[in-house]
């Protein structure tokens, strides 16, 4: 057993995948995420008295189009390159990083041999078919990703909405077709959202509905999600009497809203005004129907904005976070969306307190991994690349000792290496499986503190037993709960 981070292990499994799904299916926690040589276990876990059984496996056709940015750079000619693409059998051997990304095993030695790339790529298009580690994989929808990219299919991998959801699931086999041209998958559309309490006019450059994020949905690649500051999250909840899991909106700049009904709401991280009057920081406000909601751009790099009766609308996974990179749930709202109340609110509070985060070092646990730990308790500086799935680390060398492992869970906070030397913390938004080593990982109670920081900022970090990192889960619970005060005169159906 191997820790990852203070919520979740890693339990290391002997003969290969098959053996991690075997050993995934008696188990029962928050997610249970089996990978290469491991199963990953987050919170608390039973052993089920009944195991389900296996489902039958299927066989799949995939055309592809061999027309990847890294087909030159393989070693291979063109026509070699196809002959071992349409000629191997692979086998679907687990799922993870992302929403119905298949890991595909039993590749040809020429391909098996290829690394990750140094670097990840900031985005990988859709569709695309890439190896590194012994695997193939298909990028279900854009993302950041490591592998070399050799094609891509137009296949739709994943359903949100539509069991089994993924279309590969573990155990399926799968071919390929070698077609000369494809069209690219196209791009997901909506319909507007519907709702009678609150009109997106201006959604500013990424806001989204976030709650505490979801549960067991990590062995489909689905990411957790959830508000990056869940501290200020909680607190503006209580403060409009919702529930501390309940929806609300996180701003990463400015946001121009109108309400449909008479609200109470309460916002942190940036200056509120209703009806163009600035409102008091702090306080829980009353907007009458007809009126502007709008908020000033983020202090610390997003702000929330909490509704009494939560943020409603359309969930998937049981949670309506939206995910930025695949969009579940239901994805970056638009000018246009209009949201419902999840329900009735209870009693509003008068007051609150958002604490700021100090600039002391932030708290981590010792990663699964074997690497340059000490390397990483340093001075380093947050990059302008960082967003909600990992944010970079630079202003130091690179360090050495980075590259690949055997593909394993992996959890918000995480700190991997990747070859090229420079760190990556990963977000609420990364996926639940990754090939990196994860050096450590930032503790729960400290998250909240990362999301607060600003391209350019200084952090470093500071090693802390599994002990340590509970308490100081048991002591930000207690803040939470005191940041609130008082009681709101009446309270808005």
């Amino acid at each position: 057993m191997r820790q990852l981070g203070d919520e979740a292990i890693l339990l290391d499994v002997e003969g290969g995948s098959e053996a991690s799904l075997g050993l995934a299916r008696t188990l029962r926690a928050r997610e249970v995420i089996p990978a290469a040589t491991t199963v990953g276990v987050v919170g608390p876990y039973e052993i089920l008295p009944t195991p389900p059984a296996a489902r039958e496996r299927r066989h799949h056709l995939v055309p592809v189009a061999l027309d990847g940015a890294d087909v030159e750079s393989v070693g291979l000619l063109p026509e070699e390159l196809g002959q071992l693409i349409e000629g191997c059998e692979l086998r679907v051997a687990y799922l993870g990083f992302m929403p119905g990304f298949a890991y595909l095993e039993g590749l040809p030695p020429p391909l098996a041999s290829l690394g990750r790339l140094p670097s990840p790529r900031p985005r990988v298009p859709p569709g695309s078919l890439a190896v590194a580690g012994g695997y193939a994989g298909i990028y279900p929808s854009a993302s950041p990703g490591g592998w070399h990219l050799l094609g891509h299919t137009d296949l739709l991998l994943f359903e949100q909405d539509k069991a089994p959801y993924a279309l590969f699931q573990p155990g399926d086999l799968v071919r390929f077709r070698l077609v000369d041209e494809l069209a690219s998958p196209a791009a997901p559309t909506r319909a507007p959202l519907t709702g009678d309490a609150l009109e997106v006019v201006e959604p500013g450059p990424l806001l989204l509905v976030e709650d505490l994020g979801r549960k067991n949905a990590g062995a489909l690649g689905v990411p957790r999600a959830g508000a990056f500051n869940s501290c200020w999250a909680r607190i503006l909840n209580l403060a409009v009497g919702n529930l501390e899991s309940d929806a609300l909106l996180e701003c990463a700049g400015p946001v121009r809203l109108r309400a449909r009904r008479d609200l109470l709401v309460a916002a942190g991280g940036a200056e509120l005004f209703v009806a163009g009057t600035n409102r008091p920081p702090g306080t829980v406000t009353s907007v009458a129907a007809g009126q502007e909601i709008r908020t000033a751009a983020p202090r610390s790099g997003r702000s929330y904005l909490a509704v009494a009766g939560g943020i409603g609308g359309p969930e998937s996974f049981e949670s309506r976070s939206c995910d930025a990179v695949s969009g579940l749930s239901p994805g970056p709202l638009r000018g246009g969306d209009a949201l419902p109340l999840a329900k009735r609110s209870g009693r509003p509070r008068l007051r609150f307190e958002l604490p700021e985060p100090s600039q002391a070092k932030l708290r981590v646990i010792e990663g699964p991994d074997a690497g340059p730990l000490e390397a990483i308790l340093a001075d380093w500086r947050l990059e302008g690349s960082s967003d909600r799935t990992g944010l970079r680390l630079g202003g130091r060398p690179p360090i050495e000792g980075g590259g690949s492992v055997a593909s394993h869970a992996v959890v918000p906070g995480a700190i991997q290496l990747p070859p090229g030397g420079s760190p990556i913390i990963l977000g609420p938004d990364c996926g639940p499986i990754g090939g990196y080593p994860v050096l450590a990982t930032v503790i729960t109670a400290d998250m909240w503190r990362l999301s607060t920081l600003l391209p350019g900022a200084g952090l470093s970090f500071a090693p802390v037993s599994v002990e340590e990192a509970e308490r100081a889960r048991r002591e930000l619970s207690r803040l939470v709960e005191g940041s609130v005060a008082g009681w709101f005169p009446t309270a808005v159906a």
